[in-house]
């Protein structure tokens, strides 16, 4: 039964590589089992051996204590509580190969590398098992044993070998090809700093050639090691003066008329942990965090850092808010001016250390400060002029250095683009001129930016807009739009005033806000924008024009008891329909101020939810007629005054519906259409089956 177990162990778990390849296991007669691995010189493989798993009860149960590997009858390898020992013609070329079952207790496997063409042979490996306490098995144990393991109670050993006759274990047969071109490849190397390094290559044609490289990169093109290697006439590498930089992976190629080989080895260069770059000055910003770096390389790797600060030992644990990062840098959660000093470090290895830094100058700076800043937007007419100011705070008796950019990349190398003191100004603004730009203030300890968006007038109602709604009360005007728009601006502009600017009003990124401290009397333009996080710019809502409602109240309240104010008192904006559209029409109270209009600007808007729908602008008439309105619906008209000096002052508004009698009449009734295309599809079937009955007939 044994015998079985190790078959079908074998035929589930060995597996042999030839430089990474699985190879076919096959059998020889019935004197056991021969495992073919197959490789080349340099190469490697793995000698697995299959052994029975593991009892749950491992205390008590059975586990490989000894795994033995021989070759023609000798031992080469033994792995025995997690060590490995071999033969002294395998030294630096052998490792074990983890498993995790019995990872800890015994290597059932082994890796061969740099493989030789004497390593050719038959190899033969036998597991020494730990036998103890054996659970009760509901079928027949698949180890023999001398004395029965159910009735012992002490633990002992039971060396098992292959299937076969006892003397027999797991047999392998290892056939290392291209000896012909290379007998001994290189190995392995791990020197010390400025020692000399001997990598073998051997060949066995006189008249092959032999080429070095260093990571796939030929030695002669690397300037590190030019002048310290030397290639011996059998095709060995000597590299003198060996230093950290050497390591890396090493290959020799060799080309014979028999063919082509390559091998190679790994160098290891170990040294004492090294200083290689200690800047003279550092500079921190004041707070904000901070980190100080020690610059070094250390193989064996790094064990501690020692720091100083003003020649005295720094601790980070006498030190709040300053700590070690794992790489042993020095990190400072808030910069404080007590923080600057010269520092120094020392780095360890197992080595040792070659000694600290040279002092590194730690100088505490305030970052930036903007004191002056651009609004969010501007908003411009073409031809205009725009300046944003940019000023920021002296520190230390320096200015920091103040640049402008565009967010987009476009260059502001342009002779309408000047920059005084750190303000921008842009005169005759043009269509392109439109985006976002960027303040950038820096110092030697931080850089610092804000951003600004620049509107042309004249493309924002050719944009894309969202639609924003208002709710006015006495007190305040609540606009709200849809989401998502993460955070977005509302923009407002008393129509009243001389200059009617656009000021940001309040900001949010909730879908709605609240304007507040409105004056009773005014007219407000509201408008949302809301930043696009792809392209930098604000999408823009359509505008709507609205008032508290106190003074809407007040305003109607006037025209019915026929009272006009000292200068604009709105008497009444009539609407009347005519054959193309509606006739708007007004008059204002006071006739000498009327010669002051310059123009009449008319809007209409939905009454139902105060969607603009289109505005006209008149000079200095006193009517204007709306077409394209749809029929069945209640419309708001409202009329607003300009005079000469700026000046914008609401003349009336005023509400209407537009008959659906009107409309209808304006175009075919839809019903009418409908029945006239039914009844003339219906004479053309009819046409067609006529002419098809008389081809018919004809036929007959």
């Amino acid at each position: 039964m044994f015998g079985v177990f190790l078959l079908l162990s074998v035929a589930a778990n060995i597996r042999s590589f030839c430089n990474g390849q699985t190879v076919p296991a096959t059998s020889t007669d019935g004197s056991g089992i021969a495992i073919l691995l197959t490789s080349q010189v340099g190469g490697y493989v793995v000698f697995e051996c299959p052994v029975v798993p593991q009892s749950p009860q491992a205390d008590a149960g059975i586990r490989p204590v000894v795994v033995r590997w021989t070759k023609d009858g000798q031992t080469v390898f033994t792995s025995s509580n997690g060590a490995l020992t071999t033969d002294e013609r395998y030294d630096g070329r052998t490792s074990i190969v983890e498993s995790s079952e019995f990872s800890g207790i015994v290597a059932t496997a082994v890796n061969v590398s740099s493989l030789r063409e004497s390593d050719t042979g038959d190899y033969e490996c036998h597991v020494t098992y730990s036998v103890g306490i054996i659970p009760q098995p509901s079928t027949p144990s698949l180890l023999p044993s001398k004395s029965s393991p159910r009735s012992s109670t002490a633990p002992s050993t039971l060396t098992v070998y292959g299937p076969g006759t006892p003397s027999e274990g797991v047999r392998f047969r290892l056939n290392v090809q291209g000896g012909d071109v290379m007998s001994i490849p290189p190995i392995n190397q791990t020197r010390m700093e400025h020692e000399s390094v001997h990598f073998s290559c051997v060949k066995e044609d006189p008249e092959s050639t032999v080429q070095w490289y260093k990571d796939g990169v030929p030695l002669d093109d690397l300037p590190s090691l030019n002048g310290r290697f030397h290639v011996t006439p059998e095709g060995s590498l000597d590299v003198y003066d060996a230093a950290f930089k050497d390591n890396g992976f090493y290959s020799c190629r060799i080309v014979s008329a028999k063919g082509t080989l390559s091998a190679g080895a790994f160098l290891n260069v170990q040294y004492k942990a090294k200083i290689v770059y200690s800047p003279a000055e550092v500079f921190l910003a004041f707070g904000k965090p901070g980190t100080l770096d020690c610059h070094f390389h250390a193989n064996p790797p790094l064990t501690k850092i020692r720091w100083e600060k003003d020649g005295f030992l720094f601790d980070t644990y006498n030190v709040p808010e300053v700590y070690h990062k794992l790489n042993g840098s020095l990190y400072f959660n808030r910069v404080r001016k007590e923080h600057g000093g010269k520092y120094t470090c020392t780095p360890f290895n197992d080595l040792g250390t070659e000694g600290p830094s040279t002092p590194m100058d730690v100088i505490v700076q305030h970052p930036p400060k903007l004191i002056t800043v651009p609004k969010v937007v501007y908003f411009r007419n073409l031809g205009d002029n725009v300046t944003m100011p940019c000023e920021a705070e002296r520190f230390d008796n320096k200015d920091p250095a103040i640049v402008w950019q565009k967010a987009d990349g476009g260059s502001l190398f342009n002779p309408r683009v000047t920059v005084t003191g750190g303000n921008l100004t842009l005169t005759d603004v043009r269509s392109e001129d439109r985006g976002v730009y960027r303040c950038v203030a820096s110092n030697i300890a931080a850089t610092i930016s804000v951003e600004t968006e620049l509107i042309v007038e004249e493309n924002l109602f050719h944009r894309k807009h969202f639609d924003v709604h208002v709710n006015s009360t006495d007190k305040n005007i609540v606009a709200y739009w849809k989401r998502p728009y993460s955070l977005c601006t509302v923009w407002s502009r008393d129509m009243s005033s001389v200059t009617s600017n656009w000021n940001a009003t309040t900001t949010s990124s909730e879908g709605k806000a609240i304007l507040w401290n409105l004056d009773a009397d005014g007219e407000y333009e509201i408008m949302v924008s809301c930043r696009d996080e792809t392209s930098g710019e604000s999408l823009f809502s359509r505008s709507i024009l609205t008032r508290p409602k106190e003074s809407i109240r007040s305003s109607q309240d006037s025209r019915k008891g026929g009272i006009a104010s000292a200068d604009y008192g709105p008497l009444e904006v009539r609407v009347q329909s005519s054959g193309t559209g509606y006739n708007v029409s007004w008059t204002i109270g006071n006739h000498s101020s009327e010669k002051r209009v310059k123009r009449y600007v008319v809007k209409w808007y939905d009454a139902v939810d105060g969607k603009e729908l289109g505005s006209a602008s008149t000079a200095a008439n006193d009517r204007h007629i709306v077409i394209e309105l749809a029929g069945g619906k209640t419309y708001g008209i409202r009329v607003t005054a300009t005079t000469a000096d700026g000046r914008h002052t609401p003349v009336g508004s005023s509400s209407f519906q537009t008959p659906a009698a009107a409309v209808a009449a304006s175009a075919p009734s839809t019903a009418f259409t409908k029945y006239y295309y039914m009844a003339l599809f219906g004479l053309m079937v009819a046409g067609f089956v006529m002419l098809c009955c008389s081809c018919r007939g004809d036929g007959r």
